[in-house]
């Protein structure tokens, strides 16, 4: 039985909820036992989980207080996560948008996606560079 504090699962009702699961968009939730989350949830959700409870900071190795789906490169089309500590997460965010402050207007759509891309790959040398600095 959960003390006050703690959650039973949605739907055993019987032991303590481990797993928070957010349906996107529908503003629905559930709050499962490792049982019936493993049980009711795919196995590619349960692959995420265990990957983002796994993550460390892509540059130093850190614990990461950011991450998830790499928007930058998305928009190229390439789907990837990135996890990042706030060090790092704040130096590569200042890094892109100094880069970004550059004027792009002129460029066609394919342009300004290899433009990403390149961007992309010079932000992931400078981090490298960066971090290197910090040891």
């Amino acid at each position: 039985m959960a003390t006050p504090t703690e959650t039973n699962c949605e739907v055993c009702q019987e032991r303590r909820a481990t797993h928070f699961v957010c349906y996107g968009g529908t503003g629905k939730s559930s709050h499962l036992c490792d049982e019936c989350f493993e049980s009711s949830t795919p196995p590619e959700v349960r692959q995420s989980e265990a990957a983002v409870r796994d993550a460390h900071c892509q540059y130093c190795g850190g614990q990461p207080c950011a991450g998830g789906t790499d928007m930058y490169a998305l928009i190229t089309g390439v789907q990837k996560s990135r996890y990042m500590c706030m060090p790092c997460t704040t130096e590569y965010h200042r890094f892109i948008q100094h880069q970004l402050s550059l004027d792009t207007s002129r460029l066609s759509q394919q342009e300004q996606l290899a433009a990403i891309r390149k961007l992309l790959d010079e932000a992931d040398a400078h981090m490298k560079h960066w971090i290197s600095g910090r040891v």
